[in-house]
């Protein structure tokens, strides 16, 4: 009876959980992708109105929709979470309807009117407003489900210390199985919390906390830091013709590539979502970084993975943006870097991918012909 006690209470404070946990861990992909796509609607409609180009609008409305569908699933995934996110409806259709103005007045070739509104007080309250309510929502709901955690782990070892008294040897054994399980299920919540599963690289969570703090240590020791952004070049068109599970085969392969190029200190990887990848580190000038920057899609086009859909390499290729943090400017803020990364990405895809191309100054962005590939 005891032996039977003690089996059937640890399979079902296991599964209980085991429960717990996947639901902790949905919610913590979940609160990622939510925050990421929410930044990348902020920077579209922003880059938009400097630069005025259409195809930030086509990029705001494809994240518009991916966070509509992110909002959708974490409310599914919890109830609770609905309650919160109707506290931030009204703020999000403000949100809407100023950036919508704000392409608005682009198109009509009126963008310091548009920098202007995404810059006036209303805005940024809206902005904290739902990125708070949003925050609130996904940290109340993740505390409440760890506290079920830890709830069911003390329940759990009540009953199992009770059914030390008739059996001690079997209950001792199970205890030791017991701790851990427990240990292994920390060490997964915090790997998890830090990488992205896939590609085994740290995620967009970490890139926000590092990059910053990176950007920080660089103002303050008067160093250079380099930001990388790079994009696996027609990739869909890789995924339509290989299949899903060949792509993710082909994000994990450059996960162990950018693990093995990024082991020295101040040098971090990231997966920043789907096929964006983000490379920082800390340079001792420009030439450094780009030698670097040529060295990394060469390293990528000698994988020599074949995609027929990317002519006229016939293999997996990668574009690459690069951003300065220089010291002789004011400190840039992660959305201001990133947004020269990203448009110096741009601009080496429109130059004809598999190519680096660097942000300069005065809204420049120029292709280094010297890095392009072969």
């Amino acid at each position: 009876m005891a032996l039977i006690f003690t089996a059937a209470s640890t399979v079902y404070f296991f599964n209980k959980q085991h429960t717990l946990s996947t639901e902790f861990h949905s919610l913590k992909l979940l609160a990622q992708d939510i925050a990421y796509h929410d930044e990348v609607l902020t920077m579209s409609t922003f880059v938009a109105a400097l630069d005025g180009d259409k195809r930030w609008r086509e990029r705001y409305i494809k994240y518009e929709a991916l966070l509509d569908k992110s909002l959708e699933k974490a409310s599914t995934t919890d109830p609770r979470i609905a309650r919160f996110f109707a506290d931030t409806a009204d703020a999000n259709e403000q949100l809407i309807a100023i950036e919508t103005k704000a392409f608005e007045l682009v198109s009509q070739n009126r963008r310091a009117e548009a920098v202007k509104l995404l810059k006036d007080e209303e805005y940024q309250s809206y902005k904290v407003a739902f990125s708070t309510g949003l925050t609130n929502a996904i940290n109340e709901v993740l505390n409440n489900t760890q506290y079920d955690i830890d709830k069911s782990q003390e329940e759990r070892g009540f009953y199992l210390i009770l059914s030390m008294v008739t059996s001690f040897i079997i209950v001792l054994v199970l205890w030791y199985f017991l701790i851990r399980y427990v240990r292994l299920t920390e060490k997964a919540i915090e790997g998890i919390a830090r990488k992205d599963e896939l590609s085994g690289l740290l995620n967009r969570r970490e890139f926000n906390r590092i990059l910053t703090y990176e950007l920080n240590r660089a103002h303050r020791e008067g160093s250079l830091l380099m930001l990388i952004i790079l994009d696996l070049d027609e990739f869909k068109q890789f995924n339509d013709k290989y299949g899903h599970p060949e792509g993710d085969s082909v994000i994990k392969t450059l996960g162990d590539l950018l693990s093995r190029l990024s082991r020295r200190a101040n040098e971090y990887a990231f997966r920043t979502g789907g096929e964006e990848f983000a490379f920082v580190a800390t340079c001792h000038d420009r030439n450094e970084g780009l030698v670097f920057c040529h060295s990394l899609c060469e390293e990528v086009i000698q994988l020599n993975i074949e995609h027929a859909n990317n002519p006229p390499y016939g293999v997996v290729t990668a574009s690459c943006g690069i951003a300065f943090a220089e010291q002789s400017e004011t400190p840039l803020s992660i959305n201001e870097l990133y947004s020269r990364a990203d448009q110096a990405l741009y601009q080496a895809k429109h130059a004809g991918k598999n190519q680096c191309a660097v942000y300069e100054d005065k809204n420049n962005v120029e292709t280094d012909q010297q890095h392009r590939v072969g």
